[in-house]
């Protein structure tokens, strides 16, 4: 029992060095894209115009689509080819969880902080704790965990990773790098923030407050989708997913 508890010791001090450091050169890169793109141009940053909504998700999509199936082929060391009806099964589950969750979170950010965490200056909807993008942003989003997911299962270096606890840390890390990734592109191409984060140690880009509900929200949405993976007919449920989470987008 001692030799095992020691084992998780040094297994759990190693992810937290691992994060701390992944923290320190997210500082430092954030701080170099904001003097890059935003103070050494001397760009005036303000919300979007609602009538550019449609053409930025659009960028947005097909930009970061072909990125994201590149870097998870790339993770397992080879073209990627999801089950179309599990792949619809995720994405649909994300998206509903997820604009749960930020809507959610964001609502007790204000509750108990006295504001939000987040606010969205792209089509922002209910406060601006969620957008009208996230109708297909958290489904690429879904995609993007569909295919690291399968990418872990079929890299046999990166089968350590392959376990719940381990994916909802995951989910924290990869959500934070992703939204640095989107923000980056939402200033260069349109000159504003996609979302900003009212805590500033990270620029605005992301922030470590919201790490751990990351990695709450990931541990209960990936234990939901392994208890739907074993539905009859996961495409049409995935399928109703997305309606009942765009429904629920649209009066919120």
């Amino acid at each position: 029992m001692t030799s095992v508890q020691g084992l998780r010791g040094v297994v759990v001090a190693r992810w937290l060095v691992a994060l701390a450091a992944l923290y320190g050169v997210t500082v430092v890169v954030t701080a170099g894209i904001w003097w890059g793109v935003v103070d050494g141009l001397g760009r005036t940053i303000a919300p979007l115009d609602p009538s550019r909504n449609a053409r930025f998700t659009v960028t947005f999509i097909t930009f970061f689509t072909p990125l994201l199936y590149l870097f998870t082929s790339a993770l397992a060391r080879r073209w990627l080819r999801p089950d179309p009806a599990q792949l619809l099964l995720t994405m649909g589950a994300t998206f509903f969880c997820a604009l749960l969750a930020e809507v959610g979170c964001d609502a007790l950010f204000v509750l108990v902080v006295g504001r939000p965490c987040w606010e969205y200056h792209v089509w922002p909807v209910h406060h601006g704790y969620t957008s009208g993008v996230g109708l297909l942003m958290w489904p690429l989003y879904g995609l993007f965990v569909h295919l690291l997911h399968q990418a872990l299962e079929e890299n046999p270096r990166l089968r350590a990773l392959d376990n719940l606890p381990a994916k909802a840390v995951l989910v924290g890390v990869d959500a934070m790098v992703l939204e640095v990734a989107a923000n980056t592109f939402s200033l260069v191409a349109f000159n504003t923030f996609y979302f900003r984060y009212h805590a500033g140690d990270l620029h605005h880009f992301t922030t470590a407050e919201v790490f751990v509900p990351y990695v709450v929200a990931g541990y209960v949405g990936l234990h939901l989708l392994e208890r739907l993976r074993g539905v009859p007919h996961p495409a049409w449920v995935g399928a109703a997913l997305w309606v009942v989470a765009g429904g629920l987008l649209s009066v919120i």
